[in-house]
C-alpha cells in the first residue's frame, strides 16, 4: 500500500536524504551537480508531494513549480523502484496540476527517459545545461 500526501515540516530530513543520494547516485551527472545537495534550496516555492510505503518509509518525492507547470524533481527510492511509484507521484498531481506538464531530463539519464516515454511523455525540445545536454518532454 502507498500513500501519495503534500509533504509536511516531519518530512524534510527524509527528503533530505533521498535527494541527496539520489544526486549522489546519479553517475550519469558531472560532478559539479553534487556541489549542493540541499533539497530545500533546489524546491524552494515548490509544491511538494511524496509517497510513503503503509511502514511510514518515504519512498518517492516530486516537486512542481506550478506556475509553469513544471516538474522539476521526481525520485524514487532505489528499494522502490519498478513498482509503480513514480508513475502513482505523476498521476497523484492530475487533480490539482493544469495540463500540459514539462520537465527537462539529462540526456544521459536513460532510465528517466524510458520511465517518461512509457508514460506518455513526449520530447519537445533540447538544450544543454551545468548538468549535460537534456531533452524537454511534455505531457498534455
Amino acid at each position: 500500500m502507498l500513500t501519495i500526501r503534500p509533504a509536511s515540516a516531519e518530512d524534510a530530513a527524509a527528503l533530505q536524504s533521498l535527494y541527496a543520494e539520489a544526486i549522489t547516485n546519479a553517475d550519469w551527472l558531472p560532478d559539479s551537480a553534487r556541489d549542493s545537495l540541499c533539497f530545500s534550496e533546489v524546491s524552494l516555492n515548490e509544491v511538494v508531494h511524496v509517497a510513503v510505503g503503509d511502514d511510514g518509509q518515504l519512498l518517492g518525492l516530486v516537486s512542481v513549480q506550478v506556475g509553469d507547470p513544471f516538474i522539476h524533481h521526481l525520485y524514487v527510492a532505489p528499494q522502490a523502484r519498478g513498482r509503480g511509484v513514480g508513475q502513482q507521484l505523476l498521476t497523484s498531481l492530475q487533480p490539482w496540476l493544469l495540463k500540459p506538464w514539462r520537465l527537462k531530463c539529462v540526456s544521459l539519464n536513460t532510465g528517466a527517459l524510458a520511465f517518461y516515454a512509457r508514460n506518455g511523455w513526449r520530447e519537445v525540445g533540447a538544450g544543454e545545461s551545468d548538468h549535460g545536454a537534456y531533452k524537454v518532454l511534455l505531457c498534455d
